[in-house]
């Protein structure tokens, strides 16, 4: 019977009618006082009616029957953060992540109660810590949450003096702040190309305007040997870093762009370059073997209308009249002389 009311509970809940959910978890509980999950149900709909403190009381009740619920301990820790109790809530979330060490969610809930507090650098650490986990799980919204948090609280806190800026050669393996594009230049350090390209598109994903994901990215892509997608990362970066009147880093991206391009313009000539190296080899190699040029044989072949007949025809003839010669003279011959009696 127990079971019966529990579902109609949880039916209820889900149609948001938190009222008629109390009332069916009530039945569940009479039937069978010792029902955690009911408890801990009826809680979240008394949280969402706005009634904390009973919520925080419902919480604590499935947790002195099932003393490792996770659910109870984050959801009880929520409550406590509303109702700004933080120590509390800290306490809390940290029972979840001692049962369950990749809880993201309970990470920013510390996150959001030292911030609270006022304990700017352990906001700090405990958002960076669910950035990581929600990076992990693809989650991007609530990543993209917590690096707001970051970026408000270090706004707000007094930085140090920076050292006066080195010059740093374009392309060159860049230092940057941020762990996770760290991680993901070392990746490409080891030749793990695809992988680093993975992270830094993921990087930017989150973070859309990050000057310093464009040119890392920019500097994996010039290694990996896409110097076009390379140029448009580091134009992007000279943009942002610009914008950030960051003009040091924004003139090494346009000097990178500049290598860039003078790296495809020498790897174009490179490439015409060989392949007139390459048709002159095959003329010469079709000619050691007594074939003639297909330049040659094209173009006498257009002017016999593809006929391959008649143009083997032609060169047939100039060679019982004139034996003795290169094959190409002979085609070229017969070029010549259709030519002449046109």
């Amino acid at each position: 019977m127990q079971s019966a009311f529990y579902q109609e509970g949880l039916e209820k809940a889900s149609e948001k009618d938190y009222e008629g959910a109390i009332a069916a978890f009530n039945q569940a509980l009479e039937h069978q006082p010792e029902f955690a999950e009911a408890y801990y149900q009826r809680g979240l709909a008394y949280f969402n009616l706005g009634n904390f403190q009973v919520a925080i009381t419902d919480y604590t009740a499935a947790l002195r029957i099932d003393a490792d619920d996770v659910g109870s301990y984050f959801a009880r820790g929520l409550a406590y953060l509303t109702v700004n109790h933080l120590n509390a809530a800290i306490a809390d979330a940290k029972q979840v992540i001692l049962r369950k060490s990749d809880s993201a969610a309970a990470y920013n809930l510390i996150g959001t109660a030292r911030q609270r507090q006022g304990t700017s650098k352990k906001a700090i650490a405990s958002y960076k810590k669910a950035v990581e986990i929600y990076l992990d799980q693809r989650d991007i919204v609530n990543c993209r949450r917590c690096l707001g948090h970051i970026r408000e609280l270090q706004a707000a806190t007094p930085q140090p003096e920076p050292e006066p800026a080195q010059a740093i050669p374009p392309l060159r393996p860049l230092i940057n702040p941020h762990e996770f594009l760290r991680q993901a230049v070392q990746k490409a350090q080891k030749r793990n190309y695809r992988g680093a390209i993975e992270d830094l598109d993921w990087a930017l994903q989150i973070d859309p305007q990050d000057a310093w994901a464009y040119a890392s990215r920019g500097k994996v892509r010039a290694d990996w040997g896409n110097l076009q997608g390379a140029i448009d990362d580091c134009q992007k970066a000279a943009t942002l870093f610009a914008a950030q009147a960051d003009q040091t880093m924004a003139q090494q991206m346009r000097e990178a762009v500049q290598t860039l391009q003078a790296s495809i313009q020498r790897t174009t000539q490179q490439a015409v370059a060989y392949q007139t190296r390459e048709r002159t080899r095959a003329t010469w190699q079709a000619a050691s073997a007594g074939r003639p040029s297909p330049a040659v044989q094209r173009k006498l072949l257009r002017l016999v209308g593809d006929d391959r007949k008649i143009a083997v025809g032609l060169v047939q003839r100039l060679k019982l009249k004139h034996p003795g010669k290169h094959e190409d003279w002979y085609w070229e011959k017969a070029i010549y002389d259709l030519m002449r009696d046109r």
